[in-house]
């Protein structure tokens, strides 16, 4: 999925997340503040298709938001 500058800018928060079959309850508990967000990326999201594959260590590495960005689960802080 591409995010493009213009919606991010309207983007108070996003939650990227893809659960199988029942364990879309434990995404659930979490919308409706049962529990607090936290979590961090296990992959780093790109700008643009062409980019793909991104990885780290690559020469042209541009990330959206790098591997690792997301809620501090201490502070509920970006990081």
């Amino acid at each position: 999925m591409v995010l493009e500058m213009p919606v991010l800018e309207k983007t108070e928060s996003l939650v990227a997340a893809w659960f199988p079959g029942t364990e879309g309850q434990g995404m659930a508990d979490v919308i409706f503040g049962d529990y607090d967000f936290e979590g961090k990326l296990p992959v780093s999201w790109f700008k643009r298709v062409d980019q793909l594959p991104l990885n780290v260590d690559g020469n042209f590495y541009d990330p959206l938001f790098p591997l690792g960005f997301g809620l501090n689960c201490n502070s509920g802080s970006l990081v």
